[in-house]
């Protein structure tokens, strides 16, 4: 193989090491085990997503759509699916293109705002919404492109590419690969999602019309908690709220604060 072979081929390496891990086995959050699935088309390949009536309530009803992070998956939401549907509110739920059970290979921020997008439209309609970490910028790119949400809870959003010197340096340490393979992959990645246009958050965030309320853990390892500071500052009106030892993940899990969730997204 030539050189510039040996780089593509460690390039490509590099790319399917930034590809979402998938469980063996994928979750189904318990009570989903009652909700009605589909498999929604979206421009990009097909995804799973499912739709819960409370009692009573008939699939006219706007629900809430709830979408979950990076190398996560439906189960997230266990713990708030029940409060929701207690307050009489259908939920939505889907699986981002690559996690769960949604079979794409390949996930990034324009492919899975398009997925909630399309997961809205066939599951709708919806008017509230909750996302975790990754989910944060995909819900705000989704709303961006015509999503329409009256009230929105974000917790504990990422800044994307705030961490990518990192990620770099775990590349170099855990592939060996080459600050050449790297910036092929970035580039290659980059052509690839050229039909998205660049993301802004704090552009993005200050065009926002929806209610938010951001939550974040100040023992939060992953994502600063400052990140959440930053992007409520540039949305029009929006409400902070800091909690503190529930790291990353549990935050979406604790009951406290899965009831302030609630509240929010019942009534603003």
């Amino acid at each position: 193989m030539s050189e510039d072979g040996d780089l593509q081929a460690e390039a490509e390496r590099v790319i399917d090491a930034l590809a979402p891990r998938r469980r063996a086995r994928p979750r189904l959050a318990e009570p989903l085990r009652d909700a009605r699935d589909q498999t929604v088309d979206t421009p990009f390949g097909p995804v799973m997503a499912w739709r819960l009536d409370p009692w009573g309530s008939s699939g006219a009803t706007p629900a809430t759509l709830l979408v979950h992070g990076w190398e996560d998956d439906n189960a997230l939401w266990g713990a708030l699916i029940d409060p929701l549907l207690h307050l009489g509110r259908p939920v939505v739920v889907l699986d981002l293109p690559g996690h769960g059970f949604s079979p794409a290979e390949t996930c990034s921020i324009g492919r899975a705002a398009a997925a909630v997008r399309a997961v809205a439209e066939a599951l709708g309609p919806v008017d509230t919404l909750v996302a975790h970490s990754f989910g944060c910028p995909v819900s705000v790119q989704a709303m961006a492109d015509g999503l329409a949400i009256d009230r929105c809870v974000l917790i504990a959003t990422p800044m994307p590419g705030q961490r990518a010197d990192a990620r770099r340096e775990r590349l170099r340490d855990t592939l060996g690969a080459s600050d050449a393979a790297i910036a092929r992959a970035e580039a290659m990645l980059a052509e690839r999602e050229a039909i998205f246009p660049t993301f802004d958050y704090l552009a993005l965030a200050g065009r926002m019309s929806a209610r938010a309320l951001f939550l974040h853990s100040l023992d939060d390892d992953d994502c600063p908690p400052e990140n959440s500071r930053t992007v409520a500052d540039h949305w029009p009106g929006a409400a902070l709220q800091w909690v503190d030892d529930l790291g990353h993940r549990r935050l979406a899990q604790d009951p406290a604060t899965l009831s302030v969730v609630a509240a929010f997204v019942e009534q603003g």
